[in-house]
């Protein structure tokens, strides 16, 4: 059997001669396929054979309004009106053929005959002021009769023998004009009868969607959606392989874009998530188009037409169940709906009174949005319609008037104006937290849920908020739900994605680290922190599900030959660290983290991008937090709202909890009045083995040796690297606002600075004999060297200085960090932080630490 494709198009797809050539060019292609085996329908298909094709259309873009408005005039008697209103569509429709570069031999004449025959409808509608459900569709059926022709023509034009086929010739429906329903058994045989023939011919055929006939032989119309359930009913009919609705948009969104501009193509839907979405203010597909495709399988495709090429795969509609990367798929909204509520102490316990309310609305052919009752039974709330509020009050009323006056049902209360919001996906089932997490969302948005409802089926989380607040809502759940980025296929929400920025000693420590520490964590909070992206100067690599770990090890086996990530398989070359964090989060990361441990100033610019997507921050980077005051406080500003964190411990003390401390403080209302100590562990360890006899090139030689040195060592000797840290306590503190020059002293010269090891060892040999003499001075008063930081009120000072002996600073030894605290609180005596604050290992623990403290907030929520 060869393969057999429906392709239906709607209005906007065909209006105007340029769209129709592109259905055809698009047809003509799909027709052109050739099979290289089974293909995704329920049945074999024949290796090498050509695609059958049927095509369903609508009629072109603003003809069913205008027949619709023609009717309107003529049943109010303006016939005038009603015969403008044909005139206009006789005048588009001979201009599109006009245009149109396809065989037209005898079509002129056909239009022309459609054209008449809804003119004599509509000057029959006008003299008798009357318009019958019957006329009324007899009528609209002309726009899709006078688009099957045009299209027809124009896949002729493109080499097919194309054969338009009006359905209300064979598509049985039962006789509700407006809305007419199928008819099972009667409608397939109609549509095998009708289209076999043809398709054994090689012929394409081009059917009217949206309409069908009834048992009396007159024109039905089948409602909202009525083309693409043609297309459906036919491909189930037929066995088709597979439905493509060409229409306006991309495919099914998140969200409706209009509302979340950043909302995603969502490429795979399950038949039950396509209806909810549809029901619940989708508008790409009705419900009732999804029936007939449902029980054979037979899958749907929406794709654009007014891309070249289709716009990408769009969304397929099938049946399978695909997670993805987190349980919830869509977020919808239905606005215009009532909160009518049925209320009364005496209705607990009482059967049948939710029986009776819907009685009551059936009663009035009033459809129920939504329904929520207590567990009290004391209230049973519907969310109708707007327009049906009036009617299903009175309805409500004239029910239980007995149970109102005798007490039993307290009152009816209709609350106008809200909104539904659904958020949708059959991977919600069996998932914990996830209405915890929608609840939570809206509350931090301070969004108030009037009423919530939730299927056993746990496909769809339907809550009813304020109107007003219905599209915040939408955009704020979108968001927790992390639609606004790419699915990475990877449902795993028990996950901590880290992204880190640079892969020099420290940053290798630090991933050997989480190799070695992922059970730990896994084992305390229940997070299994993973790598996604590596970087450094050159580029990175990005693995959104997750580094492997035999990647992972050989890329830090390349890093320690000296080679750039970017030489790695399938890494990306990237000039600025933002590029690596603006690619990453475009996937549907989990907690993502972004850690930075270069020296790099423009990290600050991945920082800010991370932090305004909402994507936490770990530094040991010390620029950024000490570079241009105005630079510091935007980063404090992309924190204010509470949405990401910064953790920034290793900044200062490597491993030692000096912000912390000091943010302890600040949380509990202390006022610092100043902060000093040693905050160089490098600096320490230099003036501990020059205490011991060792002159101050070998000492600092040495000390890079261990790892304690920045990569340039002068950035410790000139005091860099210290009046950074003091500059960040000092802000982070309050001491300092604004810009401030730093006092600082240096050791050596700070034009030093990048020279070569050795040249930089023999040029420090000239600081050996006076820092020896230094030292011997600061002894024979009972004293000692050390490099020493001072916060005061606007001024911070660095540099080197005597410290007595029995003193903090000068009972310190080798890598140790000292920062005393001075505030109300601790005046008389500081509070005192103390430990080593140099190295490779203990920075990357440091790092570490701060991870583990997001995980457990993280966690936490």
């Amino acid at each position: 059997m060869s393969r057999l494709e429906v392709h239906k198009f709607g209005g906007t797809s065909i209006a105007g001669a340029e769209r129709l050539q592109a259905a055809a060019r698009r047809i003509a292609a799909a027709a052109a396929a050739e099979q290289a085996g089974p293909g995704p329908g329920p049945g074999p298909n024949e290796p090498g054979g050509r695609t059958n094709v049927v095509v369903v259309t609508s009629a072109m873009a603003g003809v069913t309004d205008t027949l619709l408005a023609a009717s309107a005039s003529a049943a109010a008697g303006d016939g005038a009106a009603a015969a403008e209103g044909i005139a206009a569509l006789r005048e588009l429709h001979d201009r599109t053929l006009a245009e149109l570069e396809a065989p037209v031999n005898g079509l002129k004449a056909e239009l022309d005959a459609l054209l008449d025959d809804v003119a004599a409808a509509v000057e029959a509608v006008a003299s008798l002021r009357e318009l019958t459900p019957r006329s009324r569709d007899r009528i609209l059926a002309a726009g899709e009769k006078l688009a099957v022709r045009l299209l027809a023509a124009a896949l002729r034009g493109a080499g097919l023998d194309a054969r338009p086929l009006d359905a209300d010739a064979f598509l049985e429906t039962d006789g509700r004009h407006g809305a007419a329903a199928s008819l099972p058994g009667a409608t397939d045989a109609g549509i095998r009868a009708a289209l076999r023939p043809p398709l054994a011919e090689g012929a394409v055929p081009v059917v009217t969607g949206f309409i069908g006939r009834s048992a009396d032989g007159s024109t039905t119309t089948l409602g909202r959606g009525g083309s693409d359930l043609s297309a459906t009913l036919i491909a189930a009919a037929l066995g088709a392989d597979e439905v493509t609705i060409w229409t306006d948009v991309d495919g099914v969104y998140s969200a409706d874009p209009r509302t979340v501009p950043d909302a995603r193509i969502v490429p795979q839907l399950n038949y039950r998530e396509a209806a909810e979405l549809a029901y619940y203010g989708g508008k790409v597909l009705h419900p009732r188009t999804i029936i007939p495709v449902a029980g054979p399988g037979i899958p749907i495709r929406i794709r654009s037409s007014l891309e070249e090429g289709g716009g990408g795969g769009g969304t397929v509609v099938d049946g399978r169940v695909t997670p993805g990367s987190h349980p919830v798929k869509c977020i919808s909204a239905i606005r215009g709906q009532t909160l009518v509520s049925v209320e009364g102490k005496g209705m607990a316990g009482v059967p049948g009174v939710a029986a009776r309310v819907f009685q009551a609305l059936a009663g009035e052919q009033i459809s129920v949005t939504m329904i929520s009752q207590s567990s009290s039974e004391a209230s049973i709330t519907l969310a109708i319609p707007s327009a049906h509020a009036l009617a299903a009050e009175r309805a409500l009323k004239r029910e239980f008037r007995g149970d109102i006056t005798n007490g039993m049902v307290d009152d009816i209360v209709v609350r106008p104006g809200i909104g539904i919001i659904a958020a949708v996906g059959l991977g919600m089932a069996h998932t914990p937290g996830i209405a915890g997490r929608v609840m939570s969302a809206l509350g931090r948005a301070r969004t108030n849920v009037r009423a919530i409802a939730q299927g056993s089926s746990e496909l769809n989380i339907s809550l009813a908020v304020d109107e007003r607040d219905a599209d915040g809502a939408v955009r704020r759940l979108h968001h927790t739900f992390g639609l606004h980025r790419l699915d990475t296929g990877d449902d795993a929400p028990d996950r901590l994605d880290l992204m880190l920025l640079g892969s020099g000693k420290v940053g290798r420590a630090l991933v050997e680290l989480i190799v070695e520490r992922r059970p730990h964590f896994l084992r305390r909070f229940g997070l299994e922190a993973r790598i996604v992206a590596l970087a450094d100067r050159s580029g990175y690599l990005l693995r959104p599900s997750g580094i492997p770990l035999e990647e992972l090890t050989g890329a830090l086996s390349h890093k320690r030959e000296g080679r750039p990530i970017s030489e790695l398989p399938g890494a990306r070359p990237a000039k600025h660290p933002a590029a690596m964090v603006r690619d990453a989060l475009r996937h549907r990361l989990v907690r993502p983290v972004l850690v930075d441990v270069t020296n790099a100033a423009d990290a600050a610019e991945a920082m800010l991008e991370a932090l305004a997507a909402g994507c936490d921050v770990v530094t040991a980077n010390k620029i950024p937090l000490a570079g241009p005051y105005e630079l510091f406080q935007a980063l404090r500003a992309a924190l204010a709202d509470g949405t990401a964190l910064m953790r920034a411990e290793a900044t200062v003390g490597a491993g030692l909890p000096i912000i912390d401390t000091l943010e302890m403080l600040l949380a509990t209302g202390d006022r610092l009045t100043g902060v000093e100590g040693c905050f160089s562990g490098t600096l320490g360890f230099v003036m501990t083995r020059i205490e011991e006899g060792l002159p101050l090139s070998e000492a600092v030689a040495e000390a890079a040796a261990l790892g304690y040195t920045e990569p340039d060592p002068v950035e410790d000797l000139a005091g860099a690297d210290v009046a950074r840290k003091a500059l960040i306590l000092a802000r982070i503190s309050g001491l300092v606002t604004g810009e401030v020059d730093v006092a600082l002293e240096g050791l050596v010269d700070k034009a030093l600075a990048g020279l070569p090891r050795d040249e930089l060892y023999r040029r420090l040999r000239q600081y050996d004999a006076p820092m020896a003499e230094r030292a011997a001075a600061a002894r024979r008063e009972g004293k000692v060297l050390r490099f020493m930081a001072r916060i005061a009120p606007g001024r911070v000072e660095v540099g080197l200085a005597a410290v007595p002996i029995d003193s903090p600073p000068g009972a310190l030894h080798g890598t140790d960090n000292l920062v005393l605290f001075r505030s109300e609180r601790y005046d008389d005596r500081p509070l005192v932080v103390v430990g080593p604050g140099a190295g490779i290992p203990v920075t990357a623990m440091g790092v570490l630490t701060d991870i583990a403290r997001i995980a457990a907030e993280r966690r936490a929520k």
